[in-house]
C-alpha cells in the first residue's frame, strides 16, 4: 500500500468549502489578507501584476504627474510661458498640460518657453522627475520581459486510458513558446480526503510515473502513471473520485535556454476533469518532407472507450 507524503505545503486540514488547491492558471488557490503595505514590496507587486493593470497604472501615473505640473504652471501664471499660450482659461490649461508633457518627456518642441526663475525651477523639477519615472518604468518593463517562466499547455482533461493490459492515468503537455526547454522533470501527486478516527483530513500520495524525466522537449509529452497494485489510485473507486475530492497535482521543472535559468510550472486536475475510459488522439503528424507537425487546436482531443474498472 502506498505511503502518504508529508504535507507538501498545501495544508492537510479539510474544509467543506475548499474548491481546489491549484487554479487552472497554475496559481495556488490562496488569498492572503491583512498584510500591511510595505514600500519594499512595490517592485514585486509591479512585476507580478497583469500587463493590463501595469500599463494602465503607468499611463495613469504619467497623466496625473503632468496634470499636477500643468496646474502649477497655471497657478504661477501663463504670462510666464512665452509663446502661443494666450486664450481662454481652458485653452491655457490645455497648453500648460502640453508644455508639461513636453518638459516631462524632455521632448521640448520649443513653441512655448518658460520665462522667470520660479517657473524655470518648476520645469527643471519636472524634467528631472520625468527622467526618473521613465527610468523606473523602463527597468520594470525589462524585469517583466526578462522574468523567467514557463508557458506550458496542459491537456484540458486527464484520462484513465488503457495501458499494457491495464489502465493508467495520463495527460499531455507541450511548450507554447519557441524557446528550448531541456532536462524537463515531472512530479505528480494526488490529494485525497480521508477519514481517520472520525475526522476528515487531506492526505497526499506520490504517483510514480512511467517516465519522469526527458532530456529534450521540442514537441509534446504524454505523462503516464500506471495504475497497478502499488498505485494509490488502485484502491479507489475511480467512478467516485468526487467523494475523495481527488486532485492530481503536477509540478514541471526544466531549464530554459533563452533565460538560461531553471523554470517551473504548476497545474492540477480535479475529479470532474478526469475522464474514465478514453485515449488521446495522435498529437502530431508528419508532412511530406518528414517535418513533425503539432496542431495545437487538436491537442486536447480524445476518444471515449469502454471502462470496465480496475
Amino acid at each position: 500500500m502506498a505511503q502518504p507524503l508529508n504535507d507538501p505545503g498545501l495544508g492537510s486540514k479539510y474544509e467543506q468549502k475548499t474548491n481546489r488547491l491549484i487554479n487552472r492558471d497554475g496559481s495556488f488557490n490562496v488569498k492572503k489578507t491583512g498584510i500591511k503595505t510595505n514600500i519594499r514590496d512595490t517592485y514585486h507587486v509591479l512585476i507580478n501584476m497583469s500587463w493590463l493593470n501595469f500599463l494602465s497604472l503607468a499611463i495613469g501615473i504619467i497623466f496625473c504627474i503632468n496634470v499636477f505640473f500643468a496646474l502649477i504652471y497655471v497657478a504661477i501664471g501663463v504670462e510666464h510661458l512665452q509663446g502661443d499660450i494666450e486664450g481662454s482659461t481652458l485653452d491655457n490649461i490645455i497648453q500648460a498640460f502640453y508644455f508639461s508633457f513636453q518638459t516631462f518627456t524632455t521632448v521640448g518642441y520649443g513653441h512655448i518657453v518658460p520665462i522667470g526663475v520660479f517657473i524655470n525651477l518648476v520645469a527643471f523639477l519636472e524634467s528631472t522627475t520625468g527622467l526618473m519615472v521613465f527610468a523606473i518604468i523602463t527597468g520594470l518593463l525589462y524585469g517583466r520581459f526578462a522574468k523567467p517562466n514557463m508557458r506550458i499547455l496542459y491537456s484540458q482533461k486527464a484520462l484513465v486510458a488503457p495501458y499494457k493490459g491495464g489502465w493508467a492515468l495520463m495527460f499531455r503537455v507541450t511548450n507554447m513558446r519557441k524557446s528550448e526547454l531541456i532536462e524537463l522533470e515531472a512530479r505528480v501527486s494526488v490529494s485525497l480526503i480521508e477519514e481517520i478516527e472520525g475526522e476528515k483530513t487531506r492526505k497526499y500520495y506520490r504517483l510514480p510515473l512511467e517516465i519522469n524525466f526527458i532530456e529534450f522537449f521540442p514537441a509534446s509529452w504524454t505523462i503516464v502513471h500506471p495504475i497497478n497494485d502499488s498505485s494509490p489510485l488502485h484502491r479507489l473507486n475511480l467512478a467516485k473520485l468526487n467523494h475523495y475530492q481527488a486532485e492530481i497535482i503536477i509540478q514541471l521543472k526544466g531549464f530554459d535556454q533563452t533565460f538560461s535559468q531553471v523554470v517551473h510550472s504548476h497545474y492540477s486536475y480535479i475529479a470532474n476533469e478526469i475522464v474514465l475510459g478514453a485515449k488521446f488522439k495522435p498529437a502530431y503528424s508528419y508532412s511530406a518532407d518528414g517535418t513533425q507537425i503539432l496542431p495545437i487546436d487538436q491537442f486536447h482531443l480524445y476518444e471515449k472507450l469502454p471502462f470496465t474498472g480496475l
